[in-house]
């Protein structure tokens, strides 16, 4: 964990019985109007980078997506590859993809990865919307079992 932050690590099923583990640090937003830096922030926040080791791979793996988010368009990993000036093996890409699939951003639809929304806020929204649905699931499954500890205690 960074610097003692808060954390929040929700794991999901979604609709194609494939779980999502989403990460939540409390991490300060910062006050620059850098690209760069607000999505290393969003990284940060949701378990994809630290500071540890100073390896900015998945912040230029996200950068890409928002790029082609806003073009409506998706990436193979191979163009993928191309594009970032890292020199990885694609097992290591592949590895790195499957980090932030995992963390509910991007999605895999045939031989492309997409960001999950067209927009950036658009895919924090629908992480949101995940979570709330998760918790309402938790919920309603502690007031069954609320019930029926009652019962079985009231015998």
């Amino acid at each position: 964990m960074l610097n003692n932050e808060k954390y929040l690590n929700v794991l999901l099923l979604n609709s194609k019985y494939m779980m999502v583990k989403i990460i939540i640090n409390t991490i300060e937003k910062p006050t620059t109007t850098k690209v760069d830096e607000l999505l290393k922030w969003f990284c940060m926040e949701l378990g994809l980078f630290n500071n540890i080791d100073g390896n900015n791979i998945d912040i230029a793996i996200l950068k890409e997506f928002v790029i082609a988010a806003y073009k409506n368009d998706g990436i193979t990993s191979l163009t993928l590859k191309k594009k970032l000036k890292y020199p990885l093996a694609r097992s290591t890409l592949i590895y790195h993809l499957n980090k932030i699939i995992e963390s509910g951003l991007i999605v895999k639809k045939g031989r492309k990865y997409y960001l999950r929304a067209t927009i950036m806020s658009k895919a924090v929204e629908e992480l949101e919307y995940d979570l709330e649905r998760e918790f309402s699931k938790m919920i309603d499954a502690a007031k069954e079992l609320d019930n029926l500890m009652i019962k079985k205690l009231n015998r």
